[in-house]
């Protein structure tokens, strides 16, 4: 019966190979939406994850992927250090964090602002491939702070530009500096300012992009001491607490800071959640894609059945019985869409290769789900679309289909 299959298809072959090319087309879709997102995304959670921290504190309500600005005061920082559980103090440190974006790379790059001696929390042991730390002296941090009155706060109009603008330094991660064709000593304008890039650190780190988070402050906040967000590392677990310790001291830390507090692991969850919309509308898109495709492959098996009226007539007569001529029907369908799983596979990794070429500060995943998930789909949808093809062909009356020319 396959051959038999095969050999109607290859009687059609410029029907068969548009069916072919319209459900690889819909198969190569949804697996490079599946992978381009999802493995941007898991790229991202796994650059946070090397943050040596175990609990994020975020804007409540606000969109993790779009968080920006200053969402917390400086009263923030010292409610955060003083938290306690159990009549015992748990924050062993509290890093802020202020969100910026810059151009970089050919796309919109995340600026993370933070302290020069925060750095070491982020690099999660790796090195500097070149250059130095910015602002590595503090001399920007240290002048600062000699101006700042008991709440944190100083006079922006006394702090004298020059003093500004040598602190203006940027570090950025190798992927970075690869793509752009970066070197030590480039410079960029943010915020009016130039900034000059003074270092470069292996990739993985949790941003792309950092600078002195005093200089932002000083830029965007006059010198308040706001930030986007904090990582915040905890003490030791008190013996026989180790479990779900960060999960218990985040519950604290929300109901102290009235924000959102995550522990660091459920990150990628933040992510996935704040992308929600985003995979409703590649869902919507691959579905309403793949279902042109099986209307396409049902089309072209209902034609097969109508121009094959007298062969299903002879098969009749011979004692064919309704259900081999179904089983025939399907063994085309199925033909065609496994074919076109194969060929959508094969250009889901074409496409693959010309995103990472293109873009190659986007990560492109493909699981084996994903490609088990295009294969089922196809295989499903190839069974479906011959279901009234294969009906329509058992109704036909082997008189009536014999005498048919």
């Amino acid at each position: 019966m396959p051959s038999l299959a095969v050999a109607n298809l290859m009687h059609r072959k410029l029907r068969s190979g548009l069916s072919i090319m319209a459900v690889s087309i819909g198969v190569a879709m949804l697996i490079v939406m599946l992978g381009l997102s999802h493995g941007t995304l898991d790229e991202v959670a796994d650059r946070m994850q090397s943050v040596d921290a175990e609990i994020v504190v975020l804007p409540q309500h606000e969109n993790v992927i779009f968080t920006g600005g200053a969402a917390f005061s400086g009263e923030f920082r010292p409610l955060i250090e003083r938290t306690e559980m159990d009549h015992k103090p748990i924050v062993k440190s509290v890093i802020p964090v202020l969100f910026d974006t810059i151009r970089l790379g050919g796309q919109q790059q995340r600026l993370f602002a933070i302290d020069a001696k925060d750095m070491p929390a982020f690099l999660g042991g790796r090195k500097m491939e070149s250059g130095r730390m910015f602002d590595e002296a503090d001399r920007l941090a240290k002048l600062l702070d000699s101006q700042r009155n008991a709440k944190g706060y100083y006079d922006p109009a006394k702090i004298d530009d020059a003093d500004v603008n040598r602190a203006c330094e940027l570090v950025i991660d190798s992927r970075l500096a690869a793509v752009g064709k970066y070197q030590l000593g480039h410079e960029e304008t943010i915020l009016g300012r130039k900034f000059k890039i003074v270092g470069i650190v292996e990739s993985g780190v949790a941003g792309r992009v950092f600078c002195p988070i005093q200089v932002l402050q000083h830029i965007k906040n006059a010198g308040m001491p706001w930030a986007s967000m904090f990582f915040v590392q905890l003490l030791k677990p008190p013996a026989g607490q180790e479990k779900d310790w960060a999960e218990r001291c985040a519950v604290v830390l929300a109901e102290r800071t009235k924000a959102r507090v995550e522990p660091k692991s459920a990150y990628g969850n933040l992510l996935a959640e704040s992308f929600s919309q985003i995979y409703m509308f590649m869902t919507i898109a691959s579905t309403i894609s793949m279902v042109v495709c099986f209307l396409f492959i049902l089309l072209t098996v209902y034609m097969n059945v109508l121009e094959r009226t007298r062969e299903f007539g002879i098969l009749r007569s011979l004692g064919a019985t309704g259900g081999y001529l179904i089983r025939e029907i399907v063994s085309e369908s199925l033909i065609l869409c496994l074919s076109g799983a194969a060929g959508g596979i094969a250009l889901a990794f074409l496409a693959k290769i010309l995103i990472e070429k293109f873009r190659p500060l986007l990560t492109v995943k493909f699981a084996p789900e994903y490609l088990l998930l295009g294969v089922a789909i196809a295989a499903v949808g190839g069974i479906i679309s011959a279901v009234y093809p294969g009906w329509r062909a058992t109704r036909f009356d082997p008189v009536v289909a014999l005498s048919f020319e």
